[in-house]
């Protein structure tokens, strides 16, 4: 019987191998899952967890927890994903992989000094057993996220932005202080704080070699930023999987410019951008009660939604990752 393990430099290509190939509507490119593994305070060998099978270099399963959001919280918010073979999914794994991210984010709320941590996990609303043992854990359902999809880019109204507003393409090693904060302001009422950005994630972020600064428009308003509008084409990605679509990461509008028409125009923008550099489609993903009723402004831009992701959440403490 073999035991859980943190991760190690050369299980990547298992890695690689369970995520590609455990039957879920995930997949991941080698430069996906590299980015994935390069992520602000995310320590592979202490936060990720994996499950080897009894013989040969296979894995069976894994699962890692993170600090989320802006990752200075008082109340450190810890994201939890895994993967689980086919193989494993009758036996204890599933239910050790996630005691063992538990663990974890004790720790690392211990290591931040904080008092307690939140700890958040995700998946599909039909995935019963997931939500079985994500109860039987402790955690509950905390917010409904929504998977939408634009599944074709014909018939695209025309971007109007409002006037006094001037929009140009993202500038890498100019933009990044400013878009970070205009970030955190657009999005400060989010239900439960995890869309937050931190500087090293972003200015990370804008180095991937996916970010095309044309499909990364900035709204100024004179010296601030009023709004963004940030699209991505991973093309190993689609390559992968067939697909030609873009994905629509961000549209975020600062509090003092809503309701003038600037997130749609921008959410147009990235559209037509999309069409432009020979897409067919656009994804996306919304919080299925959005306080700016961002679903709805999509619905009527063509997204239909085609998946439901229930979070889930609980506290945790220190105590809950000190040693035994």
């Amino acid at each position: 019987m073999t035991t859980l393990r943190t991760y190690r430099a050369d299980d990547f290509d298992a890695l690689a191998s369970l995520i590609n190939g455990a039957g879920s509507s995930r997949t991941m490119t080698p430069t996906g899952l590299r980015e994935f593994l390069d992520y602000p305070w995310f320590m592979p060998e202490s936060d990720l967890f994996v499950l080897p099978a009894e013989e040969g270099r296979d894995l069976l399963g894994a699962r890692d927890v993170r600090v989320w959001a802006r990752g200075d919280e008082a109340v450190p918010i810890l994201e939890s994903w895994g993967v689980l073979h086919p193989r494993a999914r009758e036996g204890a794994a599933r239910r050790e992989l996630l005691e063992a991210a538990l663990h974890r984010a004790g720790q690392i709320v211990a290591g931040r000094g904080a008092e307690r941590g939140i700890f958040e996990v995700r998946c599909d609303i039909e995935d019963a057993s997931s939500m079985r043992l994500f109860e039987s854990c402790g955690l509950r359902q905390a917010r409904i996220l929504l998977t939408i999809l634009r599944p074709n880019l014909e018939n695209l109204a025309p971007a109007r932005f409002p006037e006094g507003i001037a929009v140009r393409p993202y500038r890498i090693g100019q933009d990044e202080e400013a878009w970070v904060r205009a970030f955190n302001d657009a999005f400060a009422d989010h239900w439960g704080g995890f869309m937050g950005m931190s500087l090293p994630l972003w200015t990370k972020y804008v180095h991937r070699p996916w970010f095309k600064t044309e499909m990364s428009l900035v709204a100024w308003d004179g010296p601030e930023i009023a709004g963004f509008g940030h699209f991505i084409i991973h093309d190993e990605q689609n390559a992968l999987t067939g697909k030609k679509q873009s994905l629509m990461r961000y549209i975020g509008v600062r509090p003092r410019w809503r309701g003038i028409g600037l997130g749609v125009a921008l959410t147009r923008a990235g559209l037509i951008a999309s069409r432009d550099a020979g897409m067919m489609a656009c994804l996306s993903g919304v919080d299925s009660e959005n306080v700016t009723g961002a679903h709805h402004i999509y619905e009527r831009e063509g997204f239909v939604t085609t998946k439901r992701h229930v979070m889930y959440r609980k506290e945790v403490h220190p105590d809950e990752g000190a040693t035994a």
